[in-house]
């Protein structure tokens, strides 16, 4: 139907977000700093692991590797729009900075942030990195593109945050009870608190499907005249919350 929610839980590369911030390697921005790079379309993490050969081993005569260093790049594609956002770096702001860096005998460095899951899932890798590769792509009769790539300049600065799952503690349903007639629908709504719980995935169910239905997005359809009762449940601690249905007849 029409208005279902996006179901991100597994496609997660829906929701990572690519963002950036100006400054210098010995300050880190602030929160409200960092914006988005762009319209993306696709989002790169590459730790590009370097190796040397150790001393053969001399029982089976194989040459061992040993983990030497990471070159850890960032790398991203998107669409060029006419004008960038006030919000975003944009690409033509990202290319503008660039050409005066480099102008200027600078190296164009710049604050990159990989959020993995999200902006506010607390989990992304950010550092200061030097811009590294940078072009764009305008056919006549196709979108305009761009792509970049960054790699570390500082690596004091890189850090690796992993958020800890936060757990529900409830959920509610409103409204708390409905009256509809045979072939109407009324739509439930169930939050799962707190806000910003991990696993906010609901599942309903009907205590009489013969008189009511409810589909997996809450929404009610009167079926007969009765009573039913809607019951929502949280998928993390099994919480749940009830609205009653009065179907009437026409």
């Amino acid at each position: 139907m029409q208005g279902c929610a996006n179901d991100t839980g597994k496609l997660i590369g829906k929701v990572a977000v690519l963002r950036m911030a100006f400054g210098c390697a010995d300050t880190v921005p602030a929160l409200s700093e960092w914006v988005r790079l762009g319209a993306m379309t696709t989002k790169g993490l590459d730790y590009s692991m370097n190796t040397v050969n150790s001393e053969a081993d001399d029982a089976k005569g194989l040459v061992e590797n040993l983990v030497n260093n990471m070159d850890l790049t960032v790398s991203g594609e998107g669409e060029f729009r006419k004008k960038d956002k006030t919000n975003e770096v944009g690409a033509m702001r990202m290319s503008k900075y660039i050409f005066d860096e480099v102008q200027a005998g600078r190296q164009p460095t710049i604050w990159v942030r990989f959020d993995f899951a999200g902006e506010d899932a607390g989990t992304y890798i950010m550092g200061y990195f030097n811009t590294t590769s940078w072009s764009g792509d305008f056919g006549t009769s196709n979108i305009s593109t761009f792509s970049g790539e960054w790699k570390v300049y500082d690596a004091d600065t890189v850090v690796f945050e992993v958020a800890d799952p936060i757990a529900a503690t409830g959920i509610t349903v409103t409204p708390e009870a409905a009256a509809i007639v045979v072939g109407d629908t009324v739509q439930l709504n169930g939050v799962v608190a707190p806000a910003n719980a991990t696993n906010r995935a609901i599942t309903w169910l009907s205590s009489a499907p013969a008189i009511a239905t409810v589909s997996q997005e809450g929404l009610v359809t009167g079926v007969a005249v009765g009573t039913a009762t809607i019951t929502a449940t949280s998928a993390d601690g099994d919480f749940t919350d009830t609205a009653n249905v009065e179907v009437t007849a026409e």
